[in-house]
């Protein structure tokens, strides 16, 4: 995947921006720069914007959105496209992607989006009817996952200030396990083989002739499934105390050491309570959409659909009344007719120009008769006005099913709740604090720690007699397979036959991961720079370790290395991941030099950024990239180098070529 070309409207402090982003073969570096608050990550979140779409769910989220400039001078409507270039089975092929967000007449955001495949278009947006948006969608995502899925996106496109977030504990293997099970395809075989081993549990107990026996086997594997949710529900209380430490950590050591902090501390308590507050607000409003929603489906979405289904007979209907109107538009009523008869009578009898035998009814009647020989029949004459009037208006009606919009608000939702009894848990530790200084801090964390250490004895002493249980269903399997079945026979060989092809793909990409790894880290890594032996991956991928160790013998601990190496590891791991996987993205790194040293940000300069990927795009300052040295050693790597240009004036950033005046030299 290659992005082209980026277009901004009206998001945050870009106006309008078109910015082309394609590179050479031999120079894949694109250099971005500017000054802090330049419009720098804002240009990484637009992209990852357009790719992923914005979660925009209020009308002040909208308005916080749109850039300053745009109010009360252009239409208020944030678009965000981007142009990229994958390959879909050997083939190169192009696609434009756009976004499009408005209010709503009723100020509630909705959003489009329109995507061209190499002349395929798809369009849906928060109006289209139900069937007609699920298509479309599905259609984008999967072109979208095809190129860089979501959940692998953080991964390429990354705050490098950020990236030793990843090693913090538990943080890290999970993380890192997440992205090869995704990355290197082995999740689905993961996931093959717990459906195998449910499907032959199943057909197991319906083969037990006994009854008793039955009863026997299926109490047992009931009672392995128990267990095997009670690890599920351990190591998630383990990975919520993990975060919660390591949170904690820094005020930890800095109560122990008496230098408590308490404006840090307030600081954290009220961005704890905007964190909960947000998410019960989030909540709020999804309850009262929801409400609306249901309460409003008739109107917006059957409606609408019956008007779809009806139009054609509708529009007939009203076809034929307004044609019948134009031609009875002459006609008189009989009142009328009356009337102007009774005075023209009148009239010619006082001039002696009419007899007065004349009878007024009759002649009415004459005229009347002449109308109706012209009047052409309504097959709808039973239709009052407001009747048509009502037809009129239906067949105007707009769908508005806003069904998938606020399911995957829900899922969204579901995600943050999980983590509100965390946020919770330290914002009480925090506040207690506050109360009852140092001592309360310490004691909530230092508990922590001890029912960390529980929670992993039990994990232990459960994931024993998960074995056991397995010992004794395996004599049940040995029993049933005494008699010939194919299917129970297949069921058998399904499952350790996914394991093996999940842990014989790891074992096959295991030794160019450890060798890449460690010819990177010694180059990269300045603290340990040609110590490294080895890099050692576990063996199966359902319990993932990575570990390095030192020449000397000895494991080098991941948690003990310093800011600047924990950086360079993370980013040696994902360079490494990302030549062997099965995706080719384009890698973006905002803030690219973190908290790297003089002679880290040399090697990266180097020996990193000119062979990291097929393009690869550099936010920076000129503290991080500088003129004199840094941007010497990659300009025969870059095709092409832009300044961003914050104007306070407009409240908007527009952009030059070249490098803070530095030309690129061709």
């Amino acid at each position: 995947m290659i992005i082209k070309k980026v277009r901004i409207t009206n998001y945050k402090t870009y106006l309008s921006l078109d910015l082309d982003l394609s590179v050479n073969d031999e120079r894949p570096i694109i250099l971005i720069g500017g000054m802090n608050g330049g419009g720098k990550t804002t240009l990484f979140e637009a992209i990852c914007g357009a790719l992923y779409g914005l979660k925009i769910h209020t009308k002040d989220e909208f308005e916080e959105l749109l850039n300053n400039g745009a109010i009360h001078s252009v239409k208020p409507e944030i678009q965000l496209e981007v142009t990229f270039v994958g390959k879909v089975l050997g083939q190169e092929q192009k696609y434009v992607l756009r976004r499009t967000y408005i209010l709503n007449p009723q100020g509630k955001p909705v959003e489009s989006v329109y995507l061209n495949m190499q002349g395929n278009t798809f369009v849906y947006g928060t109006a289209t009817p139900a069937a007609q948006r699920a298509q479309c969608e599905q259609q984008v995502n999967k072109i979208i996952k095809a190129n860089l899925p979501q959940e692998l996106s953080k991964y390429f496109l990354f705050d490098a200030m950020q990236s030793s977030e990843l090693l913090k504990k538990n943080v890290f293997a999970q993380t890192i396990k997440d992205n090869i099970e995704n990355v290197m395809g082995f999740k689905k075989y993961l996931q093959l083989k717990r459906a195998a081993e449910k499907l032959q549990q199943e057909w197991a107990q319906q083969r037990l002739e006994a009854e008793k026996e039955a009863e026997e086997y299926n109490k047992y594997c009931t009672q392995k499934q128990d267990l095997e949710k009670a690890v599920e529900e351990n190591e998630r209380q383990q990975d919520e105390l993990y975060k919660f430490i390591t949170a904690q950590q820094e005020e930890y050591e800095r109560a122990k050491a008496g230098a408590e902090n308490t404006a840090s501390i307030q600081k954290k308590i009220y961005e704890l309570a905007e964190k909960l507050s947000s998410v019960a607000k989030k909540a709020q409003e999804y309850s009262e959409d929801m409400n609306r929603f249901v309460d409003d489906i008739e109107v917006s979405v059957f409606l609408p659909k019956l008007a779809t289904n009806l139009a054609n007979e509708v529009e007939q209907i009203l076809r034929m009344k307004e044609e019948l109107k134009k031609t009875n538009e002459g006609n008189c009523p009989l009142d009328t007719l009356k009337d102007v008869t009774n005075k023209i009578i009148a009239y010619l009898k006082g001039l002696s120009l009419c007899s007065d035998e004349v009878d007024e009814d009759n002649i009415v009647q004459h005229i009347v008769a002449l109308q109706n020989s012209n009047k052409a029949t309504d097959p709808y004459e039973f239709l009052e006005e407001n009747e048509v009037t009502a037809l009129r208006n239906l067949i105007q009606t707009s769908s508005a099913n806003r069904f998938v919009t606020l399911d995957r608000i829900r899922m969204e939702l579901e995600v943050q709740i999980a983590s509100i009894s965390q946020w919770e848990m330290q914002k009480n530790s925090l506040q207690a604090s506050l109360a009852g200084g140092n001592e309360a801090l310490i004691k909530q964390y230092e508990n922590a720690q001890k029912d960390l250490e529980r929670l992993k004895t039990e994990e232990t002493k459960t994931k024993g007699e998960i074995k056991r249980l397995e010992g004794i269903i395996h004599r049940f399997d040995v029993q049933i397979q005494q008699e010939p079945d194919i299917k129970y026979d297949t069921l058998v060989k399904l499952k350790p036959f996914f394991e093996e092809v999940a842990d014989g793909l790891l074992k096959k990409k295991k030794a160019q991961i450890e060798t890449e790894m460690q010819q990177q880290l010694n180059n990269l890594l300045i603290s340990y720079k040609g110590c490294v032996a080895r890099v050692e991956l576990s063996e199966s991928i359902e319990h993932f370790t990575i570990k390095m160790y030192h020449k000397a013998g000895n494991l080098i601990s991941l948690n003990q290395l310093n800011a600047a190496s924990k950086q360079i590891f993370i980013q040696v791991l994902l360079k490494v991941l990302r030549n062997l996987g099965d995706y080719n993205p384009p890698v973006m790194i905002d803030t690219v030099m973190g908290v790297l040293d003089n002679e880290s940000r040399d090697a990266l300069m180097e020996e990193y950024f000119p062979q990291l990927a097929e393009q690869t795009i550099l936010l920076c300052t000129t503290s991080e990239i500088r003129k004199e040295s840094d941007y010497v050693k990659l300009e025969p790597f870059i095709s092409k180098t832009y300044t961003l240009h914050r104007d306070v004036e407009s409240q908007s950033t527009t952009v030059t070529d070249g490098y803070f005046g530095v030309t690129l030299n061709g």
